[in-house]
C-alpha cells in the first residue's frame, strides 16, 4: 500500500474530511474544511468522494510519495501522477490568492476516525495529530472510479458577502445597515476558528450582557470594541457576543479565503 511522507508540514496544515456534525451539544465543534467547495473539487479531480480525507494547508506543505499516487492541489492547473520518490509542494501565496489550499490523493488518507470523522479539531485536539516531518500516511483503497477531467475550474472569490439577519440584530441601531453600508478590512487574526475584521464604531440600542448561546458556522459576532468576527469550520460551539448576521453558506468561502488587509463588503439578503 502506497504512503505519503511529510517532508515539510507547512503552516496550519491539517487533515480534513466532512467533519463531525451533530456533537455541538457536547461542546465538540464541527471541524471539516474551511472551504468545503474547494475541498470537494480537489477530491473529485482525483476520483474520490467529495468528503474524502485530504490535506488543508496555508502553504509550505511538501509531501513525498513512496509509490505511484495521483494527486491534485487546488492551486494547480491540472492533476499530477507521482512516482516513487516524487515530491509535491503547496507553496504559500497561491496563484489565485487563496489563503487555504487542498491537496487530495486518490483513495484519500487512511487515518483513524474519532466520533466518525478524520478531521483534526484545532480547538479540542480531536482527530489525527498535527503533521510533522517524517510522518507517513497510508492511502486508502483505490475508488475504481473514472478520472473524468485533468483539472477543474474553481469559482473566483468575490469581495461581496451575502448575509442574513442574525438573532441579535435588533440590538444595533439601523439593524444590518451598520454592517452593510461600509467596507471592512480583514485583521491579522484569521484562523480555522474565524476571521476578525478591524474595529469600527457600532451604535447599539442595548449594551446589556448576553448569556452564552449556541453558534453556527457563518455567525457574525460583534465584539464590544466593534470588531465583527465571522465563525468558520472550527468555531466554538457557544459564544457571548451579539450575532448581528449570518453569512450565506455559499459565500462563506469568500471570508475563509480572505487574507489580512483584504477588504470585503457585506450585502443583506432580504427574505
Amino acid at each position: 500500500m502506497s504512503t505519503i511522507e511529510i517532508v515539510e508540514s507547512g503552516w496550519a496544515t491539517t487533515i480534513q474530511d466532512a467533519g463531525r456534525p451533530g456533537f455541538a451539544a457536547l461542546g465538540v465543534p464541527h471541524a471539516g474544511p474551511v472551504d468545503r467547495a474547494r475541498h470537494a473539487v480537489a477530491n473529485r479531480v482525483v476520483g474520490n468522494v467529495p468528503h474524502a480525507a485530504a490535506f488543508e494547508t496555508a502553504g509550505g506543505l511538501v509531501v513525498r510519495a513512496d509509490g505511484p499516487a495521483i494527486v491534485f492541489v487546488t492551486d494547480d492547473v491540472e492533476r499530477r501522477t507521482l512516482r516513487a520518490g516524487d515530491s509535491i509542494e503547496v507553496a504559500p501565496g497561491g496563484r489565485d490568492g487563496d489563503r487555504w489550499r487542498y491537496l487530495a490523493v486518490r483513495g484519500g488518507l487512511d487515518v483513524p476516525h474519532v466520533l466518525g470523522s478524520a478531521s483534526h479539531d484545532t480547538l479540542a485536539g480531536l482527530g489525527p495529530s498535527p503533521l510533522a516531518p517524517g510522518q507517513r500516511y497510508v492511502l486508502g483503497s483505490d475508488p475504481h472510479t473514472d478520472l473524468l477531467t485533468d483539472y477543474a475550474p474553481l469559482p473566483r472569490q468575490g469581495g461581496v458577502v451575502s448575509v442574513w439577519s442574525g438573532p441579535q440584530v435588533s440590538r444595533f441601531e439601523g439593524d444590518l445597515d451598520q454592517l452593510t453600508t461600509r467596507s471592512w478590512v480583514v485583521s491579522d487574526d484569521v484562523s480555522r476558528v474565524g476571521v476578525r475584521f478591524r474595529a469600527q464604531p457600532f451604535a447599539r440600542r442595548s449594551d446589556q450582557p448576553l448569556a452564552s448561546a449556541g453558534l453556527v458556522e457563518g455567525a457574525v459576532q460583534v465584539t464590544p470594541s466593534g470588531e465583527p468576527i465571522v465563525m468558520l469550520a472550527n468555531h466554538p460551539t457557544t459564544g457571548g457576543y451579539p450575532v448581528i448576521a449570518v453569512v450565506d453558506p455559499a459565500d462563506l468561502p469568500i471570508v475563509a479565503q480572505a487574507n489580512p488587509g483584504d477588504q470585503l463588503r457585506f450585502r443583506a439578503v432580504r427574505r
